[in-house]
């Protein structure tokens, strides 16, 4: 079975999201979008999915994280380096709002990896498409990544949505 991941971008009640489970797709979110989602109208639609756990960064995660090992650990440190342009503070006890965005968006990015997931779906084209991130990306953690409108694309022609839908 074919696995995605989608970022916090993506709700679990969206088209494109139910487009693809009945595609045959095994869908999964990351625990740092299910966290984000505390208190909002979808969080209860995120728990029908799979949750896949995020890396334990102090400070950042709860308990249920992965613990950390050398490997996960320099992951996030390059997905960092990638999508900051190599300026991701490195004292971390002082992260503006937009670098502790940043840090989420790399650590659901790096569960996706090390989960071991096929394609990560994200509509956060600054972060990880533009500027050559993707190809960076991709060749750094042996993944796919794609646009909401690219993965749809690729869904319509292997899974052609009947009229109607």
């Amino acid at each position: 079975m074919r696995t995605v991941t989608f970022d916090s971008t993506a709700k679990p009640d969206e088209p494109l999201v139910l487009k693809t489970v009945d595609a045959g797709w095994h869908v999964a979110f990351v625990s740092v979008s299910i966290r984000e989602a505390r208190g909002t109208d979808f969080e209860a639609s995120l728990t029908a999915h799979e949750r896949v756990p995020e890396l334990g960064v102090w400070g950042e995660s709860s308990w249920g994280a992965r613990w950390a090992d050398r490997q996960s650990s320099e992951r996030l440190i390059s997905i960092l380096a990638i999508i900051s342009n190599g300026s991701f503070s490195k004292r971390r006890e002082q992260l503006t709002k937009g670098q502790s965005h940043q840090l989420r968006d790399a650590m659901i990015l790096e569960a996706h990896a090390a989960a071991g997931r096929d394609v990560f779906v994200t509509a956060d084209a600054k972060a990880f498409i533009g500027n050559g991130r993707r190809e960076q990306l991709e060749a750094l953690l042996k993944t796919r990544i794609l646009s909401p409108t690219e993965f749809e694309a690729e869904l319509d022609v292997h899974h052609p949505t009947p009229l109607g839908y």
